[in-house]
């Protein structure tokens, strides 16, 4: 009990644990996991940058790029803040931020759930309507997401009333706390927070990629087409299920935390841990799922690879070639420098000559052979001999 209201659960992470192994390995596996995860939805949204920069956007990419975006903001937010908690065992980080460390992860899984059944109904339009794509418009998009996000930030906001700053010694707790005349207001919130944002969307968008399997005609002039129909609505089913089994004890334990009638029945820090790794985990593995599975996409991935891989080789040979150029300037300047310096030694050596061969060389560079030399003066002389 507390001066002003009831513990129910530690806000941001579990706070006053035991243990240097909990301390050291929780951090680092949610560090691994947070920067694992941030590396493959960055790399998801360069794709999908891509893809609409050079074949045109379409609904359902953009609702892909929001939910990695969604991804992007969870790990890079909410997974530090959880792992400095945990090594710190106190929260470290302020009231606004323990007031609102809940609230921005309730929302961004608000915003996960909203977007797949979004995808969903957009993968559904698009099997059964092949010609939605060149209906598609930015509006409705902007509209779409619009909603989706007013939704998902004022769905949780109960979580800002009921987290507070709690003062224990020399350390501070982030706590939710119940109060008295807050009791029923929180047991509502419990039980529609997961039924809206965990199971309605789950059976919805299961339903609409169930009937979209179902509403795919076998066609016999295009086979690749149909191939490739199968293979996205069994991507999207692949995580679809992923997200489901992987927030599945997160929001276990948080029922079980609120509705559990003593101490004695309350979840242990273990299970709590390891359902908020598992939050992360689906957005880790979601990347893998969505550029192995997904066909557009994994082919755009090997097309910009392979358009860098061209840039990089002619950006080497380019190198290589200003490279070869430039050795053969240096190569030029060192031949110019060793005649100048060659030609320099025999100036010198020539003005280093005998002081007496000094006077016949300088005759002999003077000398010039005269017009009227005959080189066979023997010649004339036989001729002169013949006219006596």
């Amino acid at each position: 009990m507390a001066v002003n209201g009831t513990f129910v659960s530690f806000d941001g992470g579990v706070q006053q644990l035991e243990g240097e192994d909990t301390r050291l390995i929780v951090p680092a596996v949610l560090s691994a996991i947070s920067a694992l995860g941030v590396g493959g939805n960055v790399l998801v949204l360069v794709v999908l940058i891509y893809v609409s920069a050079s074949q045109g956007a379409s609904e359902a990419n953009v609702m892909l790029a929001n939910l990695s975006a969604t991804d992007l903001m969870m790990l890079s937010v909410c997974a530090p803040a959880r792992a400095l908690t945990y090594y710190k065992r106190a929260w470290t980080l302020g009231l606004l931020a323990c007031r609102t460390t809940e609230w921005i992860q309730h929302s961004c899984l608000a915003v996960k759930a909203f977007t797949l059944l979004a995808t969903s109904q957009a993968r559904h339009n698009f099997s059964s309507h092949p010609s939605a794509r060149a209906s598609f418009r930015q509006k409705n998009v902007a509209i779409t997401l619009t909603i989706i996000w007013t939704v998902a930030l004022l769905f949780p906001v109960p979580d800002i009333v009921f987290s507070r700053l709690k003062e224990e010694g020399n350390i501070s707790l982030c706590v939710s706390e119940l109060t008295f005349y807050s009791q029923d207001a929180m047991h509502v919130f419990s039980k529609m927070l997961p039924l809206g944002i965990y199971v309605l969307p789950i059976v919805l968008s299961a339903a609409c990629h169930i009937r979209t399997i179902f509403l795919i005609k076998p066609t016999s002039h295009d086979e690749s087409l149909l191939a490739r129909q199968y293979e996205s609505s069994l991507m999207y089913l692949c995580v679809l299920a992923l997200n489901t089994l992987t927030m599945l004890p997160e929001w276990v334990s948080w029922t079980w935390t609120r509705h559990g009638s003593g101490d004695s029945c309350k979840p242990s820090a273990g299970l709590l841990i390891f359902a908020q790794a598992c939050v992360y985990l689906s957005s880790m593995f979601f990347p893998a799922v969505l550029l192995t599975m997904h066909v557009p996409l994994r082919e755009s991935l090997g097309d910009l690879c392979s358009r860098l891989a061209c840039r990089r080789d002619k950006h080497g040979a380019k190198l290589e070639g200003n490279g070869n150029e430039m050795r053969a300037a240096v190569m030029r300047v060192l031949d110019e420098r060793g005649c100048v310096a060659v030609m320099e030694r025999r100036s010198d050596a020539s003005c280093q000559t005998l002081p007496d061969l000094e006077h016949f060389w300088s005759e002999r560079r003077n000398t010039t052979v005269a017009e009227d030399s005959d080189p066979l003066p023997w010649e004339r002389l036989n001729q002169s001999n013949v006219e006596l």
